[in-house]
């Protein structure tokens, strides 16, 4: 298998179907058919180039016209620009490789791909020259201006620009010890050094390392499970007892539900439910793996579960997902409409009514998102206190990724009063 035309593959599912690299890439390990390292750098180029996709259309489209290019084919020379600039790949390899790649998608465009790509290698085509100041920056690194301007109007210009430029660099993997079946000082013992974990700043059972770890021993015995820190932290932050009766409104693919059980020494209950049937089994294999016992799964939409009451609630709700850009980078390729928008944060609203009516005086509850966005924030817990006076907050906390080396994050804990 040619590891750039299997990257040009999946780079067309993504831009052109709306298919999310991961899993497209995840199928690709599986197949097998690939030596790791050509796995490896079918990733970078993948990733990277959805990364700074609007740059390098940018740069490509001084060249061609994209109206009377085949699709596959500007893909292709988005590509060899990722390679030349960011990857500083040989030129004289990534176009002969790209030029035995374009007669296959059409022969007539192999010249084409050939003058293009050798004009790409001029840097000064490279600089962003356009009117508009504002968005250099952003356009330099990939970023759609909209965004930018929507972060800084939210925050401010310089924790937009930080977001932005960490949103780039890759990330380590951030595992979670499962304390269920391993204690720290014996993880650490074994494997803190076999496998170069660096202990998370954040939690202390949380560990960060470049190595891959989802066929190794310690992954397959149910020792750790692949888990963002600040993913973590919100049921962390929940920090239900052991006997209490807890509820997991939206629990796919079950990083939250798991550490909440752990949490609890799998003591207690916990109910959790999870609206997308295909999702189902992947918690439940998540569950046995790490030795999950106090859980009671079921597919069903949390806008309709009973309204019995909980000790703890944990809503991660739906989110328009800007925070795990790093992880995602398509994301940042889609634009939601204004009724898009309006329908997920009313979602997000009756999510919240149905954790309160499910709430008791005493009762905690922690609203988490993965997205930096106030209206699906901080502007929909204000206005949920205000509905709501026998709510009171706790605790509120918006990562934006450059923190621990981590996704941006929202979360915000309660307590009904």
């Amino acid at each position: 298998m040619n590891s750039r035309k299997e990257a040009l593959s999946i780079l067309f599912e993504v831009f052109k179907n709306n298919k999310f690299s991961n899993k497209l890439l995840s199928n690709l390990i599986e197949t097998k058919a690939m030596s790791k390292e050509d796995i490896a750098f079918v990733f970078k180029l993948v990733y990277g180039t959805i990364q700074y996709k609007i740059y390098l259309e940018y740069v490509v489209n001084k060249i061609i016209d994209p109206n009377k290019t085949d699709f596959k084919i500007q893909i292709l020379l988005w590509m060899n620009l990722y390679q030349l600039k960011f990857l500083k790949s040989k030129a004289y390899y990534v176009i002969n490789e790209s030029v035995n790649i374009a007669k296959l998608i059409n022969k007539n465009c192999a010249g084409l791909v050939n003058k293009v790509s050798k004009k790409l290698e001029n840097q000064e085509l490279w600089e962003v020259k356009i009117k508009n100041k504002q968005n250099i920056f952003p356009l330099e690194n990939g970023f759609p201006f909209w965004l930018y301007k929507k972060i800084s109007a939210d925050y401010s210009k310089s924790q937009a620009e930080e977001f932005i430029l960490s949103s780039n660099i890759e990330s380590k993997i951030s595992l979670r010890l499962n304390t269920l079946k391993i204690s720290i000082k014996d993880f650490e013992e074994k494997y803190m050094e076999k496998y170069n974990l660096e202990k998370s700043k954040l939690i202390e059972y949380f560990y960060l390392t470049n190595k891959n770890i989802i066929n190794q021993e310690i992954f397959l015995k149910g020792y750790v499970t692949v888990q963002d820190q600040t993913s973590g932290y919100a049921s962390y932050i929940l920090n239900p007892k052991p006997y209490s009766k807890v509820l997991d409104m939206c629990s796919a693919p079950g990083g939250k539900l798991t550490h909440l059980a752990q949490i609890m020494e799998n003591k207690g209950e916990i109910k959790a439910f999870e609206l997308q049937e295909s999702k189902i089994h992947l918690i439940e294999q998540n569950l046995s793996r790490l030795g999950v016992k106090n859980v009671i799964l079921e597919c069903k939409n949390a806008l309709e579960i009973s309204e019995e009451k909980y000790d703890f609630i944990l809503l991660d709700a739906p989110c328009s997902g800007y925070g795990v850009i790093r992880q995602k980078p398509e994301i940042k390729l889609k634009k939601y409409s204004d009724l898009e928008n309006s329908e997920l944060i009313l979602l997000q609203s009756q999510l919240l009514e149905k954790a309160y009516n499910c709430a008791k005086v005493n009762t905690e509850i922690v609203y988490s998102t993965c997205t930096i966005n106030k209206k699906e924030n901080e502007e929909q817990i204000s206005n949920f206190l205000l509905r709501h006076k026998d709510i009171k907050k706790i605790y509120e906390k918006v990562f934006f990724g450059s923190e621990y080396d981590n996704d941006g994050f929202y979360i915000c804990k309660m307590k009904r009063i």
